[in-house]
Formats: structure tokens, C-alpha cells, sequence
């Protein structure tokens, strides 16, 4: 690639990604889900179950994170009131095996489930990636 057309140097764009890393301090915990299958004797009536099990990624190491909100006003359509929500978005190194649907726990699992997230969205298919962030929406 000509020089000009150049962002950042491939040893330049590992040092972005090394500052990067030191602000993912927060335990993360991916779920990837997968269905149970139609013969599982806990499921009746052959309906699927979901059932989430710990990713590769998080049975070889600790996977470390970032996870910051973004307030965000929406309009409600009954009251036509301004209501502000948080958008959470969750910056973890790249190649980390995430994807959209996968159940993340930030921290350590509580009784509340604040810190249960679901994977909206991820930024895997960018090009330049000084990180993997992934839009969360609050597990239901």
C-alpha cells in the first residue's frame, strides 16, 4: 500500500492498541448462545430452550474489558416526554470471540442482573480496529 494512503504504520496502529488495553480493567464473562436441542428432557412439548455456555475465549483466559454508558434521549410515542436512556458499550481486544446474541457478565454475577448484558452489535467487520467495542442492551 502507497504511503499516502496509509492511516498508521502496522507497529504504530500495536501501540494504539497497547493504550487501548490498559484502560480494559473490568472481568468479562462471554456466553455464547446455543439452542438446546427439541429432544432435551427438561424441554416440553419439543419447544427449543436456550442454553448459554462459557466461549473458548473465556475458558483460556480472563477477558478483560472497558464498559462505558452514553446517555441518550428518546422521545416515549404515548407521552410525547423526552426520556433519557443509557446506551452501554463494551470495548474488549480484538479478535475476542464475541458476537451479537452472545450474554456477557461485567464483573462478578449477582442476584440483581445489573451487570447481565446482551450483544447487540460489534464492530468486527471495521478495518481499523485499535479495538473490538460491542453495543449492549440491559438481558431480559
Amino acid at each position: 500500500m502507497p504511503y499516502a494512503q496509509r492511516i498508521l504504520w502496522p507497529k504504530q496502529l500495536d501501540r494504539v492498541r497497547e493504550v487501548a488495553l490498559l484502560a480494559m480493567t473490568q472481568n468479562v464473562t462471554v456466553y455464547r448462545r446455543e439452542d438446546a436441542p427439541a429432544t432435551s428432557p427438561s424441554v416440553d412439548y419439543g419447544d427449543d430452550a436456550l442454553v448459554f455456555t462459557r466461549t473458548v475465549e473465556t475458558k483460556r483466559l480472563l477477558v478483560k474489558g472497558w464498559v462505558s454508558s452514553t446517555p441518550t434521549p428518546v422521545q416515549e410515542v404515548d407521552s410525547g416526554a423526552i426520556v433519557t436512556v443509557n446506551t452501554y458499550t463494551l470495548r474488549v481486544p480484538v479478535g475476542t470471540d464475541i458476537l451479537p446474541g452472545d450474554h456477557v457478565v461485567i464483573g462478578e454475577t449477582t442476584a440483581s442482573r445489573e451487570n447481565d448484558f446482551t450483544v447487540s452489535d460489534t464492530t468486527e467487520e471495521n478495518t481499523w480496529m485499535p479495538m473490538l467495542a460491542c453495543t449492549l442492551r440491559h438481558r431480559e
